[in-house]
């Protein structure tokens, strides 16, 4: 008789170390007998995880044609081992949270209602209740968010779960399914996707939103961990106010002189660049502003970013001054950094660093981003 208290999520046929992710839906790893390629069932970014070098756990695909014959299950990280095929959440949820959430209740997975398809509607009583089921793996410093990836369609699906709530005997709850049993509390991306952390924030006296916790052993079978993953919904006033910090990745494609305003004429070796800057209010459009390629030069950026080959904002709502401590950490990250740079009117020697590969990619930079994200953006909000 099956094991009710327990899940396969995946299994484990193969491992190997991240190389290479080409597109959203493939990706490459060295194993003892050569380089691989595989499906990716996880659409999100996960650049906290797809860092060279790191291990990652396979499953062989199954035998009807496919380009691969590999797909990415898991990966082992920080004494855990962590789902990543974002799908495999529904049949856990089916499985093991529905049925301790709603006892005794008819579960009904995949219901349409209109233009939208929901994971379940769980009726009880004479009540239905539609479920919206959210797969999160992002989990730093005990604080568990989603999405990673800007999501209009899950903002979309939250709307309509509020709107389903007008209709008699009916409820709505956004389930987030947490593959990663340190989580401790729960908020929404609002750094990513603050539009959808908001919207969430909005409908949350109509829709339940709930989030529990999975641990998977090595051997792919998850069991429940936390029912009850506090969710704080309390931190989401930066996004709000559209203040915080900013990390702005920039691509010299090679060696170049500029002359930057009154710092004069600087050399810049080819390789990328980590900008930090701030916005106590538009930091949105401060950022959009790096973005663009013409624009009035009115800072020292201005005249780097005109001549960055690529360009990637990482915001960081926040009420709290952090421009000069996140410099300080990125200086501590970066191979070398430009004296002087953005710093003239604080103490700080430079606010541009050096980095002489992608530093997205690298273990430095993103321990800085997900320590700000996750702690010190909310650290005198919550208890962390």
């Amino acid at each position: 008789m099956p094991d009710p208290t327990t899940i396969r999520l995946f299994s484990p046929d193969l491992e190997a170390r991240f190389v290479h992710r080409p597109n959203r839906f493939i990706l490459e790893a060295e194993t003892k007998s050569g380089l691989i390629r595989a499906h990716c069932p996880n659409p999100g970014r996960m650049e906290e995880f797809l860092l060279p070098g790191r291990t990652l756990i396979f499953e062989s695909a199954p035998s009807k044609p496919r380009k691969t014959s590999w797909s990415l299950a898991g990966i082992r990280y920080r004494n855990h081992c962590i789902p990543l095929n974002s799908g495999r959440a529904n049949a856990a949820a089916e499985h093991l949270v529905l049925p301790e959430l709603f006892p005794g209740a008819k579960i009904r997975p995949e219901v349409a209602d209109g233009p939208s398809r929901f994971d379940f509607l769980v009726s009880d009583s004479g009540i239905d209740t539609w479920v919206e089921v959210k797969s999160c793996t992002l989990v730093e410093h005990g604080t568990a968010m989603f999405p990673d990836a800007p999501t209009e369609r899950g903002r979309r699906h939250i709307e309509h779960l509020a709107e389903l709530t007008e209709r008699k005997d009916t409820r709505a709850m956004v389930l987030f399914v947490i593959l990663n049993p340190e989580a401790e509390r729960f908020v929404p991306n609002f750094h990513t996707d603050p539009a959808f952390a908001l919207t969430l924030r909005r409908v949350s006296e109509r829709v339940q939103v709930k989030a529990v916790s999975l641990e998977t052993g090595e051997d792919g079978l998850a069991r429940l961990g936390n029912l009850d993953v506090p969710v704080d919904l309390s931190v989401l006033e930066a996004a709000e106010a559209d203040a915080g910090v900013y990390a702005l990745v920039l691509e010299i494609s090679e060696d170049t002189i500029i002359t930057v305003g009154s710092l004069g004429a600087i050399g810049f070796k080819a390789g990328w660049y980590v900008y930090v800057g701030s916005g106590k209010k538009n930091l949105s459009k401060r950022i959009a502003r790096h973005l663009r390629v013409r624009k009035q030069v009115r800072w020292h950026i201005d005249y780097l970013a005109a001549a960055a080959a690529k360009k990637k904002a990482y915001p960081i709502y926040t009420l709290r001054d952090l421009e000069c401590p996140l410099a300080a950490d990125m200086a501590v990250a970066a191979d070398g950094s430009v004296p002087g740079f953005g710093s003239s009117d604080c103490n700080c020697s430079s606010h541009l660093f050096y980095f002489r590969h992608y530093p997205v990619r690298t273990e430095a930079f993103q321990e800085v981003m997900l320590r700000y994200r996750h702690r010190e953006s909310i650290r005198d909000q919550v208890s962390v």
